[in-house]
């Protein structure tokens, strides 16, 4: 069994730094074993040897490896981490000569093993253990009379500390690459797994919405062929059949632009794309019945990506007009704009049919449709959502069945 296998068992960690701290801890603890058992046998024949402190290191070393084991990760470094400082010290300052036997040394991998084992993400750990260990060393090592120039103990000290700055300095640096690196690739897996859930989404989606207007006008071409007298008609269900496929195509292709096209921002007044917005989609639908009101300034202009919030006006101003409630007296659609601090907040607000509480939570989901009384593909709201968040933008909405909605867009200003 290797030393993985003995400390991860059959856990599965969250993050490979996570799984590397933890490898990292038990291989330095593995390793001090192996010196505390090397020197434990050596000094079993010198008799000014101290086997003892060294067989009690080694059953310390021991207790923290099954710390980890136990997952007392934090706890099982920082004892051994301690012990390893200790130690050092203690053959420091009891050895007669520690610059000629060099067990000072035994500092660096203790303070370097420290910056290793916590990485970047607890940098703060692995320096306070680096201050340490030079603390230690001071203790140990440093006598005033001999720091100078002339005097070789003064460059062990200078050297040491230099080592232990450039280690430092390295270890940070390298282990900041590496925790770049490992963000840069779970942000891609996250994005990774969510394309796949997509795709397979749309290929579900697309078996149904794409070819059902075709199965449609098949059956209609066939009922015109048998009876050509009813053929206007039948040309008419053809063609709403045509719109329909038309719209989720479109949508497809605002989706697909929305994922791979840059963001281009340019001062735009606001309340002539709303307008625009509002002229196009009220003629789709029979909107005659519905009030509409439009309060933005004339001067308003918005530093964003034009035909991004055309895609998001279009979506939520359609959903207004789509699901009115003409039964209501007066039927309205309002969008106004109010500003909280750097953010400006669009509201379109309808007293429509509004949105069911077992609905609500999915609504912005891919594919989703909330009522049964929609022909849509699902994906508006979708896209509406994924193309504000590319424009650093959310939509919130509040709705009461029966009672109508109100969209937010909130969007950075400057």
């Amino acid at each position: 069994m290797s030393i993985q296998q003995f400390i991860l068992q059959d856990r599965v960690l969250e993050t490979e730094s996570e799984k590397r701290k933890i490898i990292l801890g038990a291989y330095l603890i593995v390793m001090y074993i192996g010196i505390d058992f090397f020197f434990f046998i050596v000094n079993l024949f010198n008799s000014e040897g101290d086997p003892t402190s060294l067989f009690i290191g080694f059953l310390i070393s021991i207790f923290c490896l099954l710390l980890l084991r136990w997952q007392k990760i934090n706890l099982a470094i920082i004892i051994h981490l301690i012990r390893c400082n200790f130690f050092a010290f203690y053959f420091s300052y009891v050895d007669t000569d520690p610059l000629q036997t060099g067990s000072y040394l035994y500092f660096i991998p203790s303070s370097l093993g420290a910056l290793a084992v916590f990485g970047y993400r607890e940098r703060h750990y692995g320096v306070s253990f680096t201050i340490v260990s030079f603390v230690l060393f001071m203790i140990a090592i440093f006598e005033p009379a001999r720091f100078n120039p002339n005097d070789a103990h003064f460059y062990v000290i200078i050297s040491f500390l230099i080592v232990l700055v450039l280690g430092l300095l390295i270890l940070i640096f390298l282990d900041r690459l590496v925790n770049e690196s490992e963000k840069n690739i779970l942000a891609k897996n996250k994005e990774l797994i969510k394309t796949n859930q997509e795709l397979d989404r749309f290929v579900y989606s697309a078996s149904h919405d794409l070819r059902a207007p075709l199965t449609s006008m098949a059956g209609l071409i066939h009922l015109a062929q048998r009876d050509m007298t009813e053929a206007s008609n039948y040309l008419l269900m053809m063609h709403e059949r045509v719109v329909v496929m038309d719209n989720y195509i479109k949508e497809i292709v605002e989706y697909s632009r929305n994922a791979r096209l840059g963001v281009l921002l340019t001062e735009v007044p606001l309340k002539q794309l709303v307008h625009e917005s509002v002229n196009t989609l009220k003629y789709a639908t029979d909107t005659k019945k519905v009030h509409i009101e439009i309060h933005i300034d004339d001067n308003l202009k918005v530093k964003t990506d034009e035909s991004r919030l055309r895609v998001i006006l279009n979506n939520l101003i359609g959903n207004a007009f789509k699901y009115q409630d003409f039964t209501k007296p007066q039927p309205f659609l309002k969008i106004h704009t109010a500003k909280k601090e750097n953010t400006l907040l669009l509201q379109i607000e309808d007293n429509g049919i509004g949105i069911r509480k077992e609905h609500q939570e999915r609504i912005f989901d891919m594919f989703y449709r909330a009522n049964d009384l929609s022909a849509g593909s699902g994906l508006g709201l979708y896209i509406a959502k994924e193309t504000a968040e590319k424009l650093e933008s959310t939509i919130t909405f509040e709705s009461e069945y029966g009672k109508g909605s109100v969209f937010t867009v909130s969007m950075p200003l400057g």
